[in-house]
């Protein structure tokens, strides 16, 4: 009989241990899913401080300022709301501003600032340079490319630009950085850049 009684309160012991679990389990969580969106800004985040170099791909014509010419990119600052990379081309002088990818409310978002380091708004407002346009990503996308869509702001401002899309593609296992725009479905400009060491300045 005692040894009845004994098996039984073992037993029950089992039980009550294994309901407890053990320490590291209670703690442990399963960590949340993330989006494409967010393991794409958390790629592009990792790249803060690099620096890539190349050239436009398309279009041919050279009367377009980016074409026919070294470009440089270079991740300039990052936080947990944007990543801006900054776009020179050869010579140094500041044109296209900066590509900004943003966390906002509605999605990632692709925002293209003309401001450069030293022209104020008035300046640019004086100069009919477009600022600020840009779009949303899709859900096309993935960790290394997302596809951003023309949004309201851009098709009042620019209601040529309405159907544009605009691409990012971190190719990470040949360190290089794409960036591709269409429009009407069809090229408008591409260009192709490397990571930049300090070995190859």
């Amino acid at each position: 009989m005692r040894l009845y009684l004994l098996g039984i309160s073992l037993l029950a012991l089992t039980f009550a241990f294994s309901a407890c679990g053990s320490p590291e389990q209670a703690d442990y969580q399963v960590p949340a899913e993330t989006s494409a969106h967010d393991d794409f800004f958390a790629n592009l985040q990792a790249l803060c401080g690099e620096t890539f170099t190349g050239q436009s791909t398309f279009p041919e014509n050279e009367d377009h300022a980016l074409v026919g010419t070294q470009l440089v990119t270079h991740v300039s600052e990052c936080n947990d709301q944007f990543v801006r990379i900054e776009l020179l081309r050869e010579g140094g002088d500041y044109w296209h501003g900066a590509w900004v990818v943003e966390r906002r409310d509605e999605g990632l978002h692709l925002f293209h600032d003309h401001l450069g380091e030293v022209r104020t708004m008035e300046e640019l407002e004086a100069s009919g340079d477009s600022h600020g346009y840009g779009g949303f990503a899709s859900d096309a996308g993935s960790a290394v490319q997302q596809f951003f869509h023309a949004d309201d702001v851009t098709a009042e401002m620019i209601p040529e630009a309405t159907t544009n899309v605009w691409m990012m593609e971190l190719d990470l296992d040949n360190d290089r950085f794409i960036y591709y725009l269409e429009r009407h479905e069809a090229p408008r400009f591409r260009a192709e850049l490397f990571h930049h060491t300090e070995e190859e300045a």
